[in-house]
């Protein structure tokens, strides 16, 4: 394949506009180059500010998809034409070539004819009814469910690839990725405490977990309650008597649910004395639980304490942070379960 020629300078600004128009994130050059450590791909562009750069159009692509990968665009690092491919091979070793060719032609007939259609009415999408129709007319069940599996194939392509205009979430700014791990700035433009693209963005990212600016971890888990349908109260950050976070199940409850308490270490394990601290918490605000929200561990001795007395505590480790991130990286798609 051909190779795609980039002026001194030029590779990482294209790379910060079409990710950011994709992804609603911008990033440094040495936040792109630490998201794509362990390819080449980082050397590339740092070599790329000075020099210039020629990059093979597979390799181009290549780097673009794990790039999106890693904001937190998509799932997988493999492009939608990957996808594409094992499905025709799939398809075509089980009903052959006529039948895919088929299928093709139904959807393109009446994708064409959506479109006129949606043009003349003023409508932003493409009614799949009508091929549908034809694909269960003649194939059957079969037929209409591999024409929906073609359409999100399709669907999937044109909202992940570089070449079209396409994007998951029509965002309607940018936020800047350094404000998830310098001083606290709010950011809440697509959520209620913290921003989804940050969400989406640490779901693929687990181990900067422990980076992230200690206030951006409570709005973080008050984040995850909240898009769960929690009534949430985010503490003031200091002075706040250790409680972090207060949830209720709903704002009738007079007594919140959860007290929760944050505690965003790298190595540092949650000691007993942290353990009766939150209990303390509990107890005055009349909770019916704690929750101590680490991105480490708890200690032996604070497992034992809350056995022992029978503390109605609970570890929430990056395990479990990991499953709420999963679950909440498209709003209202998850509950959150402690």
């Amino acid at each position: 394949m051909g190779r795609i020629w980039f002026f001194p300078g030029d590779f990482a600004d294209h790379l910060h506009e079409i990710v950011g128009y994709k992804a609603g994130l911008a990033s440094s050059i040495e936040q792109m180059c630490d998201l794509l450590s362990g390819t080449s791909y980082a050397d590339d562009i740092l070599r790329s500010e000075s020099n210039g750069l020629a990059i093979r159009s597979e390799d181009y692509e290549d780097l673009y998809y794990q790039l999106l990968y890693k904001v937190g665009v998509t799932n997988t690092s493999r492009p939608g034409l990957f996808t594409q491919s094992q499905f025709f091979i799939r398809v075509m070793k089980e009903k052959g070539l006529d039948y895919i060719t088929d299928l093709q032609n139904i959807y393109s007939k009446h994708y064409k004819l959506g479109v006129d259609l949606a043009v003349k009415n003023g409508q932003s999408s493409v009614d799949p009814m009508p091929m549908l129709a034809e694909a269960m007319k003649k194939y059957g069940k079969t037929g209409a469910n591999d024409l929906i599996e073609l359409i999100k194939i399709y669907d999937t392509h044109f909202q992940n690839s570089p070449h079209t205009s396409g994007r998951w979430e029509e965002w309607k700014d940018i936020v800047d990725l350094n404000d998830l791990f310098k001083e606290h700035k709010p950011v809440v433009s697509h959520g209620t405490f913290l921003d989804q693209r940050f969400i989406n963005y640490l779901s693929n990212n687990l181990a900067k977990l422990g980076e992230i600016h200690w206030r951006k971890f409570e709005e973080l888990i008050s984040e995850c309650f909240s898009q769960s349908g929690y009534k949430v109260e985010l503490g003031a950050g200091t002075n706040d008597d250790g409680v972090d976070v207060r949830v209720w199940n709903d704002s009738a409850q007079t007594h919140p649910e959860f007290i929760i308490q944050c505690k965003r270490y790298n190595k540092s394990k949650i000691d007993k004395v942290t353990i009766k601290g939150l209990y303390a918490d509990v107890l005055e605000a009349k909770a019916t639980t704690g929750l101590l929200v680490t991105t480490s561990e708890f200690s032996p001795g604070a497992r034992t304490t809350i056995s022992a007395r029978n503390y109605p505590i609970k570890e929430v480790n990056g395990e479990k942070i990991s499953e709420w991130l999963k679950a909440l990286r498209t709003p209202g798609s998850g509950v959150i379960r402690v």
